[in-house]
């Protein structure tokens, strides 16, 4: 990754995520090292720099919202989906404490 493509991941950290559904979750991924790079109402995609075939995709349909996650020590994800953003986040943040 070239120095202007590393500029581009800092510089949407800093934007407000547009699904306010997920801000707590938001402000608890980036103080964590991972980097907002898809920030849609429907759709908000992470990375973490250094490791970026790990992601955390949330995705928001009509009547569920899908969430993947990396598995720890794994080129694999898992994907599940809820009911409710209380739900996916609860499971994203205790996702998030395998990699801390």
């Amino acid at each position: 990754m070239n120095t202007n493509s590393n500029m581009l991941l800092n510089n949407i950290d800093f934007y407000e995520i547009k699904n306010k559904g997920f801000s707590f979750l938001d402000k608890t991924l980036k103080e964590n090292g991972w980097s907002l790079i898809h920030n849609e109402l429907n759709w908000i995609n992470y990375t973490k720099l250094g490791h970026e075939t790990s992601f955390i995709d949330i995705k928001i349909l009509s009547d569920k919202i899908t969430v993947s996650v990396p598995i720890k020590n794994s080129a694999y994800q898992y994907l599940t989906s809820f009911k409710s953003y209380y739900e996916a986040s609860e499971y994203i943040e205790q996702k998030l404490l395998d990699f801390i």
